[in-house]
């Protein structure tokens, strides 16, 4: 089914720009601003304010096409709930097939990203615990399901999961490159398609972007919770 709601062409251009951004400018950014500060920064609250900075930026630019899905979901709020819990349930069965898979390579896998995030967790869980289940899914949703995959899908929906997949798996290993083997991370890049299909299947059949949302907040809380 093609998705009913679309971006403006302003909002896809500075999607674009946001996800530009997101890979070059911003951290570069935010490392030299907190250069300057008096008192550095920690990691974790360097972070936590990338984390803060992509959500608000992400709200200002796609408000509209997110107004837009919240008006959908509110309507058909059954079919949004639903098709979060099937996708999440898809995302728990890949998971796990996709897990046996890579402890038959390497038992000792751990993921780079996951490791990160829980070193953040040990420093401020309270801050860590907001930005990775409220903030993070709602400006990632808004980029790799609402701008990728909802602009490839009219055109063609197999290049549409394959292209938003990828990039999603990318943005969470990029930047480990060059500090991590690059095994690892092929093995990390495989942990995520699960999440990146499962995503945007609950996103295509709900056709509000917050059924991938909710989905994704409930993966992260789970996650983090765990780590605690």
């Amino acid at each position: 089914m093609k998705l009913s709601i679309s971006m403006s062409p302003k909002e896809v251009v500075f999607g674009w720009l946001l996800m530009a951004g997101q890979l070059l400018i911003l951290p570069v950014v935010a490392v030299i601003l907190n250069s300057l500060l008096p008192t550095p920064l920690s990691d974790t609250y360097l972070n936590i304010a990338l984390f803060a900075a992509e959500f608000l930026l992400a709200i200002v630019i796609f408000h509209k096409f997110l107004g837009a899905s919240t008006r959908l979901a509110l309507r058909t709020p059954f079919r949004c709930l639903r098709f979060a819990v099937l996708g999440f349930l898809l995302y728990y069965i890949g998971s796990y097939v996709v897990g046996q898979l890579i402890t038959s390579i390497n038992a000792d896998f751990s993921n780079v990203n996951d490791s990160n995030i829980y070193t953040l967790a040990e420093d401020n869980y309270s801050l860590i615990f907001l930005c990775t289940v409220l903030l993070v899914p709602v400006t990632e949703e808004l980029l790799y399901r609402g701008l990728i995959f909802r602009g490839l899908q009219k055109k063609n929906r197999l290049i549409a999961y394959l292209v938003s997949t990828t990039v999603f798996c990318l943005i969470h290993i990029v930047g480990y490159f060059g500090t991590v083997p690059v095994s690892t991370l092929f093995l990390c890049f495989l942990q995520y398609i699960p999440a990146g299909l499962s995503l945007a299947w609950a996103y295509e059949k709900a056709d509000t972007i917050w059924a991938p949302i909710l989905m994704h907040m409930t993966v992260n809380q789970i996650s983090i919770s765990f780590m605690r």
